[in-house]
Order: C-alpha cells, then sequence, then structure tokens
C-alpha cells in the first residue's frame, strides 16, 4: 500500500510492481531524456514505515545460498543450519531414527481416507531439483484425512531419496532401529485450509507421508507336483512394476538440473504403493528435511516398505547424476515417536478371527 509519486503524493494507491522487467533495446531507452529534455525523473525511494510488501507465489524468492548432502559445497548438512531464514538449528528436526521398543501405541491414529489416490491423470509433470526426482500434482485434486491428523490435508507432490548405484547402497531418511532402507518415497500434503506459506509456519500445516522402498524380493524356489521346480514370491507389499516402470522412464528425459517434462502415461499414487500395508505406521512430529528444515511437519512413517525391482530403482542415481541424497538422522530430543497399535487388523480379517472365537465358544 502506498501512494502517488508525485505531488500531493496522494497515500491512495495500491500498488503492483512485476517482477520481471520488459526487455527494450538501449537506444530506444536512452531517447526519452533525449527527446523530453530532462533526467532523473524519478523518486527516490521512500521509508516502508511498517508496510508489508507481499510476493505473488509466481514471484522467486531472493536466492539462498547453494546447499548440498555431501562436502562437494560450503553448505553441507552441518552447516545448514547457518543458511539464510534457516530453522535447520531446531530441536523438532527431520529425519529421525525411530526406536521400536520406544515407540507409544496411540489409539488415536486411526486409519486414512485417501482421496483421488487412485487418480491416473493426477500428475502433472515430473521435475530434477537437483536435490531430488519430484512430481508435481494437479491443484486441489487429490486429498487426504484421517489417521488422527484433525484436518483435511491436499496433496501437492511426491520425491525421492536415494544412496548411489551400488547394489547394496542405503538412502531412505529415516531408519527403523538404525536400519536405512535402499530409498524413500515422501508424498507431501497440505492442510486444505492454509495457504502453503501459512502452512510452512503452522506446526501441524503440513503431513508428510513416508514410504520405505526397499528391493523386490528375489522368488523362492519350490517343487510343483509335477516335480519341476516353480516360482512363487513371499511379497506381501509389491507394487506393480509396470507402473514403477512408466514412471522411471521419464527418467532420463530429466536429467539436466531444472528439466522437468509433462507426464503422459497413467499412473496413480495408489498404483505406486501397490497393497503395502496403510494402516501401520508411526507418528511424531518433525520437520521438512531440506532447508529452510521448517518445523511444519505431522510426520507419518509405514512400517511395511514398498517393492520396487532394484534396477528400476538404480535408475535414479544414474538418470539424476548425484547420489546419496539423504539428511543425517536428527536428535530426537523430547519427542515421543507414537505408533499404531500391534492388534489392529484389517477389515476383511475381523471376519475369520470372531468366526474361530465362535467356533472355539462353541466346541
Amino acid at each position: 500500500m502506498g501512494s502517488l509519486t508525485t505531488p500531493n503524493c496522494n497515500e491512495a494507491v495500491m500498488w503492483t510492481v512485476f517482477q520481471e522487467p520488459i526487455n527494450i533495446h538501449k537506444d530506444l531507452v536512452q531517447l526519452f531524456p533525449m527527446k523530453a529534455g530532462f533526467t532523473n525523473a524519478y523518486r527516490p525511494p521512500q521509508d516502508l514505515n511498517g508496510r508489508r510488501v507481499f510476493a505473488s507465489p509466481a514471484t522467486p524468492l531472493p536466492p539462498s545460498p547453494p546447499w548440498c548432502y555431501g562436502d562437494h559445497c560450503d553448505n553441507s548438512p552441518s552447516h545448514w543450519h547457518l543458511l539464510r531464514l534457516s530453522h535447520c538449528g531446531g530441536e523438532r528436526q527431520s529425519p529421525i531414527n525411530i526406536e521400536k521398543e520406544k515407540a507409544e501405541v496411540d489409539s488415536q491414529l486411526d486409519h486414512f481416507t485417501f482421496t483421488k489416490f487412485d487418480d491416473k491423470h493426477a500428475i502433472v509433470n515430473i521435475t530434477n531439483t537437483g536435490h531430488t526426482v519430484k512430481c508435481i500434482l494437479k491443484d486441489d485434486l487429490v486429498e487426504m484425512s484421517g489417521g488422527g491428523l484433525g484436518h483435511v490435508y491436499s496433496t501437492i507432490q511426491f520425491h525421492f531419496h536415494w544412496g548411489s548405484t551400488s547394489h547394496d547402497s542405503t538412502g531412505s531418511e529415516h531408519t527403523v532401529d538404525s536400519k536405512r532402507y535402499p530409498m524413500e518415497m515422501h508424498i507431501v500434503n497440505k492442510r486444505k485450509d492454509l495457504t502453503l506459506e501459512q502452512a510452512v509456519k503452522t506446526p501441524n500445516g503440513l503431513a508428510v507421508l513416508g514410504f520405505f522402498i526397499e528391493s523386490k524380493a528375489t522368488p523362492k524356489s519350490s517343487s510343483g507336483s509335477s516335480g519341476h521346480q516353480t516360482t512363487t514370491s513371499t511379497s506381501s507389499s509389491g507394487s506393480n512394476k509396470e507402473y514403477w516402470k512408466k514412471l522411471t522412464e521419464y527418467l532420463p528425459i530429466i536429467q539436466n538440473i531444472s528439466s522437468n517434462v509433462e507426464v503422459s502415461a497413467e499412473i496413480s499414487i495408489d498404483d505406486l504403493l501397490g497393497d503395502v500395508n496403510r494402516k501401520s505406521y508411526y507418528r511424531y512430529n518433525g520437520s521438512l528435511t531440506t532447508p529452510s528444515c521448517n518445523e511444519a511437519v505431522v510426520w507419518t512413517v509405514f512400517k511395511e516398505p514398498i517393492e520396487v525391482d532394484h534396477n528400476l530403482m538404480m535408475m535414479f542415481p544414474t538418470h539424476a547424476g548425484y547420489s546419496d541424497v539423504f539428511r543425517p538422522t536428527q536428535r530426537l530430543h523430547t519427542r515421543t515417536v507414537f505408533t499404531t497399535s500391534a492388534s489392529s487388523f484389517s477389515g476383511s480379517m475381523l471376519p475369520v478371527l470372531l468366526l474361530a472365537y465362535l467356533c472355539a465358544i462353541l466346541m
């Protein structure tokens, strides 16, 4: 809010100043003072005097110093707390090591409701940020609620963390009893009643779903009735290889940092998650895991990993061009990690258990 810039300088103006300048040849610019016959036709800037300046979402913020995961730049994870507007030195930072025995059962951690997680056209584009591969979703389409969150959240994007191209590489951000998984997928959700600017300043403004990813189980051999060897997989959380193959086929196209590609393939979040158990998880309050590490995240880390073909997993470090994109685990401090009840069963199991119980009583 401001004024006219010439007398009488009436304070009656709502100013909109566009960030990107219009480009005009310098010779044409010089014609203005030459033909007008006077120069320096501008008022000096005035004091802001407590006024606030707002920016539209498309306006880029002033660039922060570059940061990295390794030691190939000055701002490695141990220096993130020194970055401008950083919260990375706080006491509710993520990721953490989850100790199973210390997790407290919380009966309020009920089932989630996932809306449009099955929409095969929800992913708009995939981009290589230089720190991860991020999949952007359509605005105001995909949602989630329940799970003890207390709010409805809009799903805005999901991205990945990984290690190196070595066969036994690990690259998940969270660890469980100090075990690090090969990869981790983060589905980022914003409270529907808040803007993104408000959400990153609110302790539960963001809700992130963390899924571990590991190599698909090696098929086991067993003898069939004909005496020949057959192969059966023991996987209970395997996702459809077809959809992970569709997703990773975009990776060679975005090898350059900041490159992105529109997604035309039919892939839903449900397709990528497969039949992984979404009723058994850990819960704690934490932060974003990249600068500026805002402590605005309610974390849900699912216990059962998604199983993905190893060769498809290796396409992430191979084509992105960088490795070991995970932040070291942070101290828990005074926080508590909660867990769903170990005795909870899926709806399809309850009738079977009740029937068995009744038969035992009658006998």
